[in-house]
């Protein structure tokens, strides 16, 4: 009631609903915007997979392909697969991947499996931080393209 024992308009208590409404919505939208989607980082154990089991038909000679991924937490990076000519695979940052594609130089990475012999069938373990990361094949025969089969998909489980 106000001053004159009147009851307040019903306009002004709908405006008010309708205000607080709309703040209670913003809020839930921020929280599920900073929070990613209201799941925590590493709560989930869901496996993301980052290469689907597939054969990829060629690297020439001195070239490299490379799978761009993001860890949303720390995880394993997990797959198998052969190649035909005797490959190095690494875990680089987007930036190192850059300077290997403009400088043709490996200016530096997180992880490597060294020279692959041919035909081994290989298994993939990497920890990996959270972040943007670059899976690169690096063939390194200058003369010879590379064949790569994965046996199993290559995929990213939180640890």
């Amino acid at each position: 009631m106000n001053e004159s024992g009147s009851r307040r308009p019903r306009r002004t208590s709908f405006v008010l609903g309708l205000v607080s409404v709309v703040v209670v919505i913003g809020l839930v939208g921020a929280a599920y915007a900073l929070t990613d989607g209201f799941h925590l980082n590493g709560s989930t154990t869901t496996a993301v997979t980052v290469i689907s089991k597939w054969t990829y038909d060629s690297i020439p000679g001195d070239q490299f392909d490379a799978v761009a991924f993001i860890a949303h937490s720390t995880s394993q990076l997990n797959g198998s697969f052969t190649n035909s000519i005797g490959i190095i695979v690494y875990l680089m940052t987007p930036a190192e991947l850059v300077t290997l594609a403009i400088k043709g130089v490996i200016s530096g990475y997180n992880w490597t499996s060294g020279q692959i012999p041919v035909l081994t069938l290989y298994g993939l373990n990497i920890t990996v931080t959270v972040g943007p990361w670059d899976l690169v094949f690096l063939n390194p025969d200058p003369l010879n393209a590379t064949v790569i089969d994965f046996w199993t998909a290559v995929t990213e489980t939180p640890a």
